[in-house]
């Protein structure tokens, strides 16, 4: 008997869903939301904040047609970039679209990213592959700080929000100028 229970267990564990049920197309079903008409939609989406109405106009067809009858600013890395700002709408639709773990719950090995907008891993051993990358910049000295950036980037309660890609970058863009003349011999002008 306790060998029966333990096959139907199994069976349970391997087809979760009975056969009748995924071969049946499923109905949808409608929004709650949807059911209103498009004058409250309208003033549900001009109190709702940008990030927030921006999550909502990509739902559904309805909602995005809705939300073109408003004025939604969305947010820009570009413009984010070139006037040294600080978008918060960014770093807030960045945040809507957190990494989750298995159980729905934030997962704190990975952490936000500035400037390119990525959720980026924290492990440290994920970062290995930069020095390789980067061999002539490390040898010319303009990224002597680098592990000290991994480091700081690799602990869970860090205030940097700039990968250590994007600070390799930063430092090419400013210092690349430099690592010729440091290889070629030193030369100042």
């Amino acid at each position: 008997m306790p060998e029966t229970a333990f096959l139907r267990t199994l069976d349970r564990i391997q087809n979760p869903a009975p056969g009748q049920l995924l071969q049946q197309p499923q109905a949808a079903q409608p929004s709650r939301l949807l059911a209103l008409p498009n004058e409250l939609l309208l003033q549900i989406l001009t109190h709702a904040g940008s990030v927030d109405r921006m999550l909502l106009a990509l739902t559904c067809k309805r909602l995005l047609a809705v939300s073109f009858m408003t004025v939604t600013m969305i947010p820009s890395a570009s413009r984010h970039h070139a006037y040294q700002l600080n978008c918060r709408a960014m770093l807030d639709l960045v945040h809507a679209v957190r990494p989750l773990d298995a159980r729905g719950r934030r997962r704190v090995s990975w952490a936000p990213c500035c400037v390119c907008y990525r959720w980026r891993p924290r492990r440290k051993a994920f970062w290995n592959f930069i020095p390789k990358q980067y061999a002539t910049e490390i040898a010319a000295g303009i990224m002597d700080d680098y592990d000290y950036i991994i480091q700081r980037w690799g602990k869970s309660r860090s205030a940097m929000y700039q990968c250590p890609s994007c600070w390799c970058d930063e430092r090419i863009s400013l210092y690349g100028h430099l690592v010729d003349r440091k290889m070629k011999g030193g030369k100042r002008g």
